[in-house]
């Protein structure tokens, strides 16, 4: 193709036809830069469709990865709002008589407000996502946001555990010992069949006419329901999170 052109070039300087060569050969520049503009185009369709396709596939894994942690909170979010109205029920027996209440019953209570379960995200290809830069393939900047905030959002569904956790093992169980039988309550929950009866019964007159269990009890709660609180706001985001992957895979 080249040739042919050169070759009408040349035919046309040596006819001594200068004008037209001019002509001539501003129209093959044209032609040139329209060949080079329309292949430049052409690759930047190609590279723009392979991030497309990268796109997808990022959503589509962070859609999977989000409905697992959204059902795993789902289920420690309604254990613990459980949690929660149990322990609000026995906040209400502090000074009252419970002489003639059920014993076994409020071994079951205390056992489900003080249950240790907790909810453990599954984020490994969200991290991975931050830390390769593929969260720049993602458009949308309200799911990239999410996406980079999401180690934060755990942290703030989950570090009440925490607290929970030390006031029960460095205050509320040690102050307990020998008073409220924990092989009792393991028994009422229904998740230790295999365990023995306690050998004495828990004292629940001294527990509940007792002041700094009654505060401590009061302390462990209110972290319950906190708690409570920032998973209910974790969850939102987690479900806004999903509806905007299916109206982006929608668009696609």
């Amino acid at each position: 193709m080249l040739k042919f052109f050169r070759k009408i070039r040349q035919n046309l300087l040596s006819e001594g036809r200068t004008a037209k060569y001019l002509k001539y050969a501003v129209g093959e520049i044209v032609l040139v830069v329209i060949g080079i503009l329309i292949a430049l185009q052409i690759n930047n369709w190609n590279e723009q469709r392979k991030i497309n396709r990268a796109e997808i596939e990022i959503l589509q894994n962070l859609k999977n990865e989000l409905k697992v942690n959204l059902l795993s909170l789902t289920v420690i979010h309604d254990r613990h709002k459980n949690e929660l109205k149990d322990g609000v029920y026995l906040l209400n027996l502090f000074g009252t008589d419970v002489s003639n209440t059920s014993v076994s019953k409020l071994d079951s209570l205390i056992f489900n407000a003080l249950s240790g379960f907790s909810f453990e995200a599954k984020d490994g290809y969200i991290n991975s996502l931050i830390s390769s830069n593929k969260i720049d393939y993602i458009k949308n900047a309200e799911l990239k946001s999410y996406i980079s905030s999401f180690e934060s959002m755990v942290l703030d569904a989950s570090q009440e555990d925490g607290y929970i956790r030390r006031l029960l093992n460095e205050r509320f169980w040690p102050a307990t010992d020998g008073k409220l039988s924990g092989l009792n309550g393991l028994a009422t929950s229904g998740r230790y069949e295999e365990f023995p009866k306690g050998s004495y019964e828990s004292d629940y007159v001294w527990f509940f006419g007792n002041r700094e269990m009654e505060d401590l009890l009061a302390n462990i709660v209110s972290w319950k329901k906190e708690n409570v609180l920032d998973e209910q706001m974790f969850k939102i985001n987690i479900e806004r999170m999903i509806q905007i992957i299916e109206t982006e895979l929608n668009e696609n």
